[in-house]
């Protein structure tokens, strides 16, 4: 885990505690101007927890051949993920995304000599 990473999870957790305290804080009498601040933290903790946790997507790649005129010259493609037809590339596009699983695939130039 990169020093990067741990220090967002110290600063995403630090936002928590004070935003908790301040929520708490808010129920004594006539000091309810804590709760927005409470809410604020706590939802910025909650956000930097979320980019922190999601999953990040899988790169498949597929091989292409490129003709000099600049078309496709493959019969089709097919998303390697799950086997649906992919939409025709533009050229010198690098990455695709299915339309049907969402996947992202990485298309590689394959030299034609």
């Amino acid at each position: 885990m990169s020093i990067m990473r741990v220090v967002s999870y110290l600063i995403a957790s630090i936002l928590l505690f004070f935003g908790v305290v301040f929520i708490i804080a808010s129920a004594t009498p006539g000091k309810i101007y804590r709760l927005p601040v409470g809410l604020i933290l706590t939802g910025a903790s909650i956000a930097i927890f979320y980019m922190l946790l999601k999953p990040k997507p899988k790169i498949y790649k597929i091989e292409v051949t490129w003709q000099p005129s600049g078309e496709i010259a493959v019969e089709a493609l097919t998303c390697p993920k799950c086997g649906a037809p992919l939409p025709k590339p533009k050229p010198g596009q690098e990455y695709l995304k299915c339309p049907y699983c969402g996947a992202t695939i990485k298309l590689v130039e394959k030299p034609i000599w």
